[in-house]
């Protein structure tokens, strides 16, 4: 997490870029979210069957944090396969469950790995570069016009002139982001299972 906190080439850090992500007015009409949540919604049995969420908070996250950093997401709660979104989102799932194991094995992390590892890291890299061309492609059309809303990828795209560095960035955030947002959501929803009285909101 260290390269989060590295300065920019125009003196900023990563932090500083990515507030402005998140600012209220940037989400004002919340549309943004709302398909993503009516995708979760699909997804859950209508019969009162028991289901899982955490998987498809999961999922969940993966789309909103793909469109609020790339603006372009990978839809992975859609029942239908839809193509490299869906290849990604499944290669994504695979790498990090690579890297918690290697994690956990320290200076023996190479005992974990093979051809299935680095395909799917070469799947995640292949699609983020892909976003991240096509962005460069905007930041180059939209110079003259103001954006629709504050993208993180074409503010960092701006300071960051090495394409792997700036990959590497983007997949910190969004691992980051997906991660802590789902388990998040997991254990509210696993509380107020648990407990009726309504969670207080801390100013």
């Amino acid at each position: 997490m260290a390269s989060l906190l590295k300065t920019t080439r125009l003196g900023s850090t990563l932090e500083e870029v990515l507030k402005p992500q998140f600012a209220r007015s940037n989400y004002r009409d919340l549309d943004l979210f709302k398909e993503h949540v009516d995708n979760l919604i699909a997804r859950i049995p209508q019969d009162g069957s028991s289901i899982d969420l955490q998987p498809l908070f999961f999922r969940f996250t993966l789309d909103t944090m793909t469109s609020l950093l790339f603006g372009q997401s990978v839809y992975s709660l859609k029942s239908i396969a839809i193509g490299d979104e869906k290849e990604f989102a499944e290669a994504f799932n695979l790498a990090q469950e690579y890297m918690m194991k290697r994690y956990r094995l320290l200076d023996l992390y190479f005992l974990i790995g093979g051809r299935s590892f680095l395909n799917a890291c070469k799947t995640v890299h292949k699609f983020v570069d892909q976003i991240i061309a096509h962005g460069l492609i905007n930041i180059a059309n939209t110079k003259q016009d103001k954006p629709d809303r504050y993208l993180f990828l074409d503010v960092v795209a701006q300071d960051c002139q090495n394409k792997d560095a700036l990959r590497d960035q983007l997949l910190n955030i969004l691992l980051a982001g997906r991660d802590t947002t789902a388990c998040l959501l997991s254990w509210i929803l696993y509380v107020k299972s648990n407990n009726s009285a309504p969670i207080h909101i801390v100013p």
